[in-house]
């Protein structure tokens, strides 16, 4: 089994916008199960002069590779109005550096980030069912499967189902301990 990659996730800066920009107005660097939808640079700068794109409802971090070079991002934001739980998302930009392990460890980065720093219980992730690469990050990651979501997305002009799979506090404080005991064996 290979290393787990070494990545490290950091908020977006000013000197992050002109990538954050290009990849917001393209779609050459999506995969096929992201949407289509492009952003303008100015709606894009408008977000970031307005809260660095983190707030309380959503953040969006950027994940970094060994160099320090920004690979990919992260994000989180409230699954629902009346609940703490928030659903995850996440995309590797660079589309050679996708099934390298960059997206099984930013994934794990933002789970611990977020049941390390936030009063939460409840992650959650949603995908097309044929995505396999990003079922196979979110239960590297400790998700489980929890259900079908029938037309959950707007994509590509059509309504689009989804795989749910959840996390709950319990679930990722009993991997921390198993990892624990794990590591004082060795």
């Amino acid at each position: 089994m290979p290393s787990p990659r070494k990545i490290s996730l950091r908020h977006v800066s000013e000197n992050d916008l002109p990538l954050l920009c290009q990849l917001a107005a393209s779609a050459e660097t999506r995969g096929e199960f992201e949407s289509g939808l492009l952003r303008s640079p100015q709606a894009m700068r408008k977000r970031f002069a307005e809260d660095g794109f983190s707030s309380d409802a959503a953040e969006r971090l950027l994940v970094c590779d060994e160099s320090g070079a920004v690979i990919g991002s992260v994000s989180h934001f409230l699954a629902h109005r009346y609940a703490t739980a928030r659903e995850l998302g996440w995309s590797i930009h660079e589309p050679s550096l996708r099934g390298r392990g960059y997206g099984s460890a930013a994934v794990q980065a933002l789970v611990d980030y977020l049941f390390l720093n936030l009063p939460i219980n409840r992650l959650a992730c949603s995908m097309a069912p044929g995505n396999l690469a990003s079922r196979r990050v979110a239960e590297k990651a400790g998700f489980q499967y929890e259900g079908f979501l029938r037309g959950v997305v707007f994509m590509n002009g059509a309504y689009q189902d989804g795989d749910l799979l959840g996390m709950v506090r319990a679930d990722w404080e009993a991997r921390r301990n198993q990892a624990a005991s794990a590591d004082r064996l060795v």
